[in-house]
């Protein structure tokens, strides 16, 4: 029995340092505090009779532990009151009940940061990529065997951390950025580090450690940690195929004529000029890329391969567009060489409309067919990169002249969904035979 438990350990571990490793390549890198850029903070207390203060004046004198967001580290006060060394929590928004209701888990006091100053410089996001990494479902069941509950009020997404700051012009001595939801400090690594004699205190954190953690290795896994081990495991893989069907995309109604003749769009020459969209296709029709994001590799092979119709729409008078929603630095101008027509910029997304649809980071990476876009467009030498706002959803269009309505609405049900260039010849050919 103690084989098949480590073999199961071995084997959840291994897919979850897999799962970890490559989604970390989506995450936003942390950008290292300094002492100078946290002593400023504005930080609100939640004492009525207390006005705001700065955060310098926490640790000025005796150094301190602060938590950015939720931790278990309430059980080290016994130790660090030994040590003179306060524990406190900042949060980013004060909403209704909840920091009362956080009081019981956490001890010491809670102050209001609604600059985010430590949750910078740069603030870093997780969204439904979480969803993916096996690690933040083994950390949720991990809480959860523990007897901790929480809900789903406030924002959740950016992530949090713990800093240790020393007395006066110390410094920064631990600066701990969650990784994902759930990645807790290892206090006990930084004191080996910084070699205190604090015996006790060691002992406390090690078995606290040991009590909240899903140890995988050897003979520190239990069967009952396996199980649990092999619920997140099947619960991970059952979200994997749900969001490969189509229970989880965002629907649209399809786009009225009156909706698209009458959006503004604006010139990406150097005159900028604005527009009504109707005067595209009033005389002759047209073609309409909706364009999910230039600097896409997906965006800039749907955008050549539409361009390689160019000759046979020429021959039928029907002239080639292509809408973007915003315009950052040179990211249309390098967009250019793979789109062989006009472009514009449609700032209030009348083309992405009616309703605007999304797709998730988390949710696109967990499809396989948004992974063999991409594994088809690198084969094919389209590359990329990633700026600008690419999880609203773009299409294909195929209007005729003057009310003869749209002939052919593609909507991008997820990234890499191109439009099948036959439909889109022949709805254009109806142009020419309707003239």
């Amino acid at each position: 029995m103690d084989v098949v438990v480590q073999s199961m350990g071995a084997i959840v571990n291994f897919i979850a340092t897999i799962l970890r490793s490559f989604t970390d390549v989506f995450l936003t890198k942390p950008s290292q505090a300094t002492l100078k850029y946290l002593e400023e903070t504005d930080l609100k207390s939640l004492r009525r009779e207390r006005s705001p203060l700065k955060a310098k004046s926490l640790w000025e004198k005796s150094g301190a532990v602060i938590m950015a967001e939720a931790a278990e580290l309430s059980s080290l006060k016994p130790q660090l009151d030994e040590l003179g060394v306060p524990l406190y929590a900042v949060v980013k928004e004060d909403i209704g009940t909840e920091i009362q209701n956080f009081r019981p888990y956490f001890n010491g006091e809670i102050y209001v940061d609604e600059k985010r100053h430590f949750y910078g410089p740069r603030q870093r996001k997780m969204g439904l990529l979480a969803f993916l990494r096996l690690s933040v479902w083994m950390n949720g069941m991990r809480a959860f065997k523990n007897g901790f509950l929480g809900n789903v009020y406030g924002e959740g997404f950016v992530l949090g951390g713990v800093f240790v700051i020393g007395a006066g012009e110390q410094g920064i001595l631990l600066e701990h950025r969650e990784m994902e939801f759930g990645d807790k400090v290892n206090i006990l690594e930084w004191y080996w580090e910084q070699r205190l004699n604090c015996t006790l205190f060691l002992v406390k954190v090690q078995s606290t450690i040991t009590m909240l953690s899903f140890p995988l290795e050897g003979g520190l896994l239990s069967l009952s940690v396996c199980s649990v081990g092999i619920c997140v495991l099947v619960a991970w893989l059952a979200g994997l195929i749900l969001a490969n069907t189509d229970l989880l995309l965002t629907t649209s109604a399809p786009s009225a004529l009156e909706q698209l003749e009458n959006t503004e769009l604006r010139k990406t020459t150097a005159d900028e000029e604005t527009f009504i969209a109707k005067s595209l296709w009033e005389n002759t029709g047209a073609v309409v890329m909706v364009v999910r994001r230039p600097g896409c590799a997906l965006c800039r092979e749907e955008a050549a391969e539409l361009s390689s119709l160019r000759p046979q729409l020429d021959e039928l008078g029907v002239p080639l567009y292509a809408v973007v929603k915003e315009h950052i630095g040179t990211e249309i101008q390098n967009f250019r060489p793979y789109f062989n027509g006009e472009i514009f910029v449609d700032e209030k997304k009348g083309f992405y409309g009616p309703k605007p649809r999304r797709m998730g980071l988390g949710l696109g990476l967990a499809r396989l067919g948004v992974w063999q876009n991409i594994l088809r467009a690198r084969k094919k030498g389209y590359d990329g990169n990633r700026r600008g706002e690419g999880l609203v959803l773009g299409g294909v269009y195929v209007i005729g002249e003057g009310k003869k309505g749209i002939l052919l609405e593609h909507k991008e049900k997820e990234f890499g969904d191109k439009a099948e260039l036959p439909s889109v010849l022949q709805a254009a050919k109806k142009i020419k035979e309707w003239k």
